[in-house]
């Protein structure tokens, strides 16, 4: 049976309340169970992180050369510790909107996630990862992997939305070297997300994934889409 859960940290952030709870989590697999909370929502924890590894995994094994990568939310640093792994990645750029979690995070509240953006290769950005598109330098990123929400037809901050749009999208084609890859995490099926990373970057492939959660399947998606200049 689960422990109740342990307020790690608790305060109003720029995208609102945000809590940071541990918990004990039976049958997890691991000690402990980290928790992001967003108004009262809940936006993500640690007890099964596959697909947050998944994201990073695909691109990886889609470049030859993954040198440079622009990462859009942080999260628990599972998608960053795992682009860590590949000795080939030299540059990880992380847009984080939260400023509160950031802090948290370099504080050691999350073990490891602290040693992640310690790395000599790690530059975090507070920011919208909308304006950092928007003001990238032409061609600079390998890949482009952004996870900033559950996507676009199951948000916790409906602002979030315009990331998986045609503008977005369009900057995101102009941010990345030519044959770069774009990833995008998703916790539902959108044939209109396809759609648009297809019209505005190139073809696209949708990978799905079936994790159990609390006993119940759950598949997310990740679309991928490589830039065809």
């Amino acid at each position: 049976m689960d422990a109740a859960p342990e307020t790690l940290a608790r305060a109003e952030g720029v995208t609102g309340e945000l809590t940071l709870r541990r918990r004990v989590s039976a049958g997890s697999g691991v000690d402990a169970v980290y928790e992001l909370i967003v108004d009262g929502v809940f936006l993500m924890d640690t007890a099964e992180t596959s697909t947050e590894r998944l994201l990073a995994d695909a691109v990886l094994d889609r470049l030859a050369v993954p040198r440079r990568i622009l990462v859009g939310g942080l999260g628990l640093g599972v998608t960053l510790a795992g682009l860590l792994t590949e000795v080939r990645v030299e540059n990880v750029d992380v847009v984080e909107i939260e400023p509160l979690l950031v802090r948290w995070l370099r504080s050691g509240l999350v073990p490891p996630v602290d040693a992640a953006l310690a790395d000599p290769r790690v530059h975090v950005t507070v920011a919208d990862i909308r304006d950092v598109l928007r003001d990238a330098v032409i061609s600079t990123y390998d890949g482009v992997l952004l996870d900033v929400d559950n996507g676009p037809d199951f948000l916790v901050r409906t602002a979030n939305a315009a990331v998986y749009r045609t503008a977005s999208m369009r900057d995101v084609a102009r941010a990345l070297v030519p044959g770069g890859v774009l990833a995008v995490w998703s916790a539902a099926r959108s044939s209109d997300l396809m759609t648009t990373m297809a019209d505005e970057v190139g073809p696209c492939e949708e990978v799905v994934r079936t994790v159990e959660r609390e006993g119940r399947p759950m598949t997310y998606h990740i679309y991928l889409a490589r830039w065809r200049a």
